[in-house]
């Protein structure tokens, strides 16, 4: 839960917002905070959700800081996200990997890595491991299917679980009404602002990124993290439907469907990070 004084110093600093109003055309936070007259930790909470860290708006403020109002929303919103992370994560125990995230997803990914070839040593041997595999189902003569599959499909319904159960409690937390939940109209333009990054724009010159300068390269970095691992979720689907259905083991060929997908959404998850 965001401490007392996070919430109190972000109430201040969205009042002074809302009596000013330069900012309100760079984002969906402006609009939205113009709604209130008072910020409740359920509408901090809401706004800090909407905010990009696009960082239009506090290069633009007369309040930032050496200002005396010290008015810093990126920050303030960024703290307040942070915050909301960790309280709508399950369980409970895990949430302080925000705290220090980056170290965290290292560690799992070593850690994952080194596991999975103490499995295949244990249980499938050095022959098996240093040999060369040729033909279809040489994939599975190293890791077997099950454990190619099985784990992952647990950790993405898990994942998925998480998911939904954080935006059921951040719906709750925010007092969020059923109506807002089914309206289509608005589900699809919230749907055409995320895959197109719209509040990524700022103003419309971008963000400022990596410095005080205006760019749109921000914006593009994270259409090629997004999209490529779009295109690698389609690679791994049509290389499941060629195995389910069409009896097409891997390796594929260097210009199959799957192959090429996966080439293409590799180099953008690599460029965009």
């Amino acid at each position: 839960m965001p401490a007392p004084d996070l919430l109190k110093d972000g109430a201040r600093q969205m009042m002074v917002c809302n009596a000013c109003r330069y900012c309100e055309g760079y984002c969906a936070v402006f609009p939205a905070m113009e709604q209130r007259r008072i910020f409740t930790k359920a509408d901090l909470t809401y706004l800090a959700n909407l905010c990009f860290d696009c960082r239009d708006c506090y290069y633009a403020c007369q309040y930032a800081p050496p200002h005396e109002f010290g008015v810093n929303l990126p920050k303030l919103m960024a703290e307040l996200r942070a915050d909301t992370y960790r309280d709508f994560s399950w369980p409970a125990i895990l949430s302080g990997l925000f705290k220090r995230n980056g170290l965290a997803v290292s560690l799992i990914s070593a850690g994952a890595l080194v596991t999975i070839l103490l499995l295949v040593l244990v249980f499938m041997g050095t022959d098996v491991l240093l040999a060369t595999h040729l033909g279809e189902g040489t994939f599975y003569r190293v890791v077997p299917y099950a454990a190619m599959t099985v784990p992952p499909l647990l950790i993405a319904l898990y994942g998925l679980v998480i998911l939904l159960n954080g935006a059921f409690r951040f719906w709750r937390e925010t007092r969020g009404g059923l109506s807002d939940v089914i309206d289509l109209h608005v589900l699809w333009r919230a749907t055409q602002d995320a895959f197109g990054l719209t509040y990524m724009k700022g103003g419309g010159v971008g963000c400022n990124y990596p410095n005080a300068t205006f760019s749109q390269s921000r914006r593009w970095f994270h259409h090629l993290v997004f999209y490529g691992f779009l295109f690698d979720f389609v690679s791994t689907s049509v290389a499941a439907f060629y195995d389910h259905f069409l009896g097409w083991q891997a390796p594929y060929p260097l210009l199959s469907w799957p192959v090429v997908l996966g080439t293409i959404g590799g180099v953008g998850l690599l460029i965009g990070t």
